[in-house]
């Protein structure tokens, strides 16, 4: 019998690095060989925090990129070694949302490495579930397999940019500079709109900085509000975008926006601050509009690989790369902020650190 080795999550801070079977691949059925799988956020709230899926033996992952190892009989698709991307969500295709294609807010919505085993681990099988409600795609011949894991999360940034309806020549105050934030910040960049970005801590606006943006702001420490308006004319931002897990981040973003301006609620907040108290006044005498971006439709995963390929997103810069007996270490660097994206890569040997990014796709040159 054939095995592998996995990340598996047993339950909070609880982890195994296990050896299991290699799953078969039956006539409906492709089989990947997983060659980089990212760390999500929201994985590392899982492992620290818990979740309703806690106490569950599950190998996460969802930001997973491979080589299709086997395809069976009845798979017309995909052939041995096509290279593949994969994102999150499966939808059921048959709900009142589906019908209407909004795919993404799906009543019985499945997430891989949370409904299903993921990819944090050397082969991962994509059953007729996967391949025909997932999100699927082949990667482009230029573009690396490990810059492609970074498909998944660009997704939502791009589908947020286009509910926003941001257009060159605006300005969007990007509250958050983590690994999204910054993401956020190389897609502004790539539509010509001008970006502020703000953030409590020093490191992560060095960090924006060092990514090229040229006003950032340290809030707390700063009027975020009067300077946003300065920077502005008094007016405030067309849009602003809360990037980060914060209540204080949702109300500061009503202050910093314009009248018309448009709020784009992208990071989700823990549940036990959820309540928010905001001024309604502000929204509506300025007709203020706040627009709530979760998740995607499956056509942005394309758009996501092609933005990575022509350079409008640097994912190399983002990067560092994992072995899966580091996947604990890991998870404790995204909470820490030590990284901003982790991804995990099967073949790499612990000792190797991150070396795999060194020595791997030379970084791509913007084509802006």
């Amino acid at each position: 019998m054939s095995t592998m080795r996995a990340v598996v999550f047993l339950g909070k801070e609880q982890l195994e690095i296990a050896t299991l079977p290699r799953p078969e691949c039956g006539p409906h059925d492709v089989l990947l060989r997983v060659a980089a799988c990212g760390v999500c956020g929201g994985d590392a709230r899982s492992y620290f925090s818990g979740d309703k899926f806690t106490g569950l033996r599950r190998i996460p992952g969802h930001e997973v990129t491979g080589t299709v190892e086997a395809a069976g009989a009845e798979v017309t698709s995909w052939k041995p070694g096509d290279r593949l991307a994969l994102a999150a969500d499966v939808h059921c295709g048959d709900c009142w949302y589906c019908r209407r294609e909004l795919f993404n807010l799906c009543a019985n919505l499945k997430i891989l490495g949370k409904h299903m085993d993921g990819g944090m681990a050397e082969y991962m099988l994509l059953t007729p579930e996967i391949l025909e409600r997932g999100i699927v795609n082949r990667v482009p011949g230029d573009l690396g397999l490990l810059s492609a894991a970074l498909s998944e999360p660009l997704c939502s940034v791009l589908a947020s940019h286009d509910e926003l309806g941001i257009a060159a020549g605006e300005t969007v105050a990007v509250i958050g500079c983590g690994p999204m934030g910054l993401l956020h910040y190389e897609l502004l960049c790539a539509r010509g709109a001008e970006a502020i970005m703000i953030d409590t801590a020093p490191a992560r606006l060095d960090l924006a900085r060092a990514f090229g943006a040229r006003h950032v702001i340290q809030a707390g420490a700063e009027d975020a509000v009067s300077l946003v308006r300065e920077l502005t004319g008094g007016a405030g931002a067309d849009v602003v975008i809360t990037a980060a897990p914060s209540a204080q981040a949702v109300t500061s973003a009503l202050a910093t926006a314009r009248k018309r301006g448009r709020i784009g609620l992208f990071g989700g907040l823990p549940a036990a601050e959820a309540n928010v108290a905001i001024d309604l006044n502000a929204v509506h005498y300025g007709e203020q509009r706040i627009i709530g971006n979760f998740s995607y439709h499956p056509r942005y995963h394309q758009r996501a690989l092609e933005t990575i390929l022509s350079g409008g997103v640097r994912a190399q810069r983002l990067i560092t790369c994992y072995a899966l007996e580091d996947a604990a270490r890991a998870l404790a660097d995204i909470r820490a902020g030590n990284v901003l994206k982790a991804v995990i890569v099967p073949e790499m040997s612990p000792s190797r650190g991150d070396k795999l990014r060194e020595a791997g796709e030379r970084p791509r040159k913007r084509s802006h």
